[in-house]
């Protein structure tokens, strides 16, 4: 769990989860689309349905699993909530079964946020929120539509699952944890502006794939710097949700902070098809778009990075070559 590491550890310990990410996110869709190529070489009609169901088998299976994995508690955090749960329901004034239910819940949910706002303050902390939601979103812009791009343009199945979930995997597990050890060299606000440039910087590769055409080669270039633009961005943003949240309050606020994250993603990407179209197919165009989406939330990370020198103080991690002890 990435909330056990502290200090220089956060870093890694990102790396190690997200290489996890990662190898069922990449893995599972080479799986998918080379079985969806065997279904509909073997004649199969509804080969995409037959896959999902293959699939689903193998999630289910995979969540029985998860079920008879231990999880360590920790003392301390259960006794905070314990003197909190107990100091609300005191203020209720009530007793009882719903008592104890009103205190869970406001100590579950409603205190996690108020630890947050409080402890970074409200413009802060809603800086923090508008840069998490920001983020990623030109990265989720160019995911959405890359499979479509990828066999509008010629590539093949058997193509893509090579090139961007085979190979890809490789690179992304060995840059997730290269990205690691270089969050923790640079500091986690300077990785953060470096990993932003770099995913617009590959975002400009896929512009220049769809000026040329259909081209293997730098079909290849792309996809695999992307991979790692994509995995250095991803270990840092999840090291920096992390370093933010209070330790008391650990799965509620990294929640908090991953679904807002992903809020804007959804959100924003859902419409990424409907921009192509109002491009009129114009891939160049949109993933020059796309490269300029992360712009916002790097100006609104220049705008914050003082403060959240302040508010990772005794983090020990070095913030642009100064260490906050």
């Amino acid at each position: 769990q990435i909330g056990e590491a502290e200090g220089r550890a956060m870093a890694a310990g990102a790396a190690t989860a997200v290489v996890g990410w990662w190898t069922g996110y990449k893995l599972g869709g080479l799986v998918a689309l080379k079985t969806a190529q065997a279904f509909q070489d073997a004649g199969v009609a509804d080969y995409w349905q037959v896959t999902f169901l293959v699939l689903g088998i193998v999630i289910i299976a995979c969540n029985i699993g998860l079920m008879f994995v231990p999880e360590p508690q920790s003392a301390g955090r259960i006794a905070a909530q314990a003197r909190t749960e107990e100091l609300i329901a005191s203020k209720l004034g009530i007793s009882g079964v719903f008592a104890q239910a009103g205190a869970w819940l406001v100590g579950t949910v409603v205190g996690p946020l108020m630890s947050f706002f409080r402890r970074n303050g409200l413009a802060i902390a809603l800086a923090v929120l508008g840069f998490i939601f920001l983020f990623k979103i030109g990265e989720a812009f160019l995911g959405r539509m890359s499979i479509i791009f990828y066999k509008e343009i010629g590539f093949s199945k058997s193509d893509i699952a090579l090139y961007s979930k085979g190979i890809g995997w490789i690179t992304t597990v060995v840059f997730t944890l290269l990205g690691g050890l270089f969050a923790i060299r640079m500091g986690l606000v300077r990785a953060m502006f470096a990993s932003g440039i770099l995913m617009a910087l590959t975002n400009l590769l896929f512009a220049l794939l769809a000026w040329v055409g259909k081209s293997e080669p730098l079909f290849a270039v792309a996809v695999l710097l992307d991979d790692l633009a994509g995995a250095f961005a991803t270990v840092t943003f999840v090291a920096f949700i992390s370093m933010l949240v209070d330790r008391t309050y650990t799965a509620t606020q990294y929640a908090l902070l991953a679904s807002i994250g992903t809020a804007g993603r959804t959100l924003f990407a859902s419409s990424s098809g409907a921009l192509v179209d109002w491009l009129g197919g114009d891939w160049s165009t949109f993933f020059v778009i796309t490269a300029v989406m992360v712009i916002p939330s790097l100006v609104c990370l220049w705008l914050i990075r003082h403060q959240l020198a302040a508010m990772l103080s005794g983090a020990q991690v070095r913030l642009f070559s100064k260490q906050v002890e």
